[in-house]
């Protein structure tokens, strides 16, 4: 029996040359994003993942690319936004990372990095 991959949204958010990271409540650190509701397009769960996780509203939204890993299938985009993040209570802290500093981050993290 194959596994089936679990559809997620993943979101890019750049500042100044810095990734916007959350940290879940298991202490590592990801791109915003999440699981997409059935009877929901790939672009409409990353912003609402985007606006749940961080306070930040979408102002432009482009599609990027697919990126599989063992577990997931991540529908990944960029979004531009304005304002600043207010952590909400899905997440714990949030970074805006140029990539220098070491941080526990999830594998798929410097994977799609690395396709940008």
């Amino acid at each position: 029996m194959i596994a089936r991959l679990r559809e997620r949204a993943t979101v890019v958010v750049l500042r100044d040359c810095r990734v916007l990271l959350v940290r879940d409540k298991t202490g590592r650190f990801s791109m915003p994003g999440g699981g997409i509701e059935p009877e929901e397009t790939p672009m409409a769960a990353a912003v609402r993942e985007l606006q749940e996780e961080t306070g930040l509203a979408a102002a432009r939204t482009e599609s990027l690319f697919v990126w599989e890993s063992a577990i997931h299938r991540h529908h990944v985009f960029r979004i531009e936004t304005a304002g600043d993040v207010e952590a909400g209570h899905e997440i714990s802290e949030f970074r805006w990372w140029d990539r220098r500093e070491g941080l526990p981050t999830y594998p798929h993290v410097d994977a799609i990095l690395e396709r940008l």
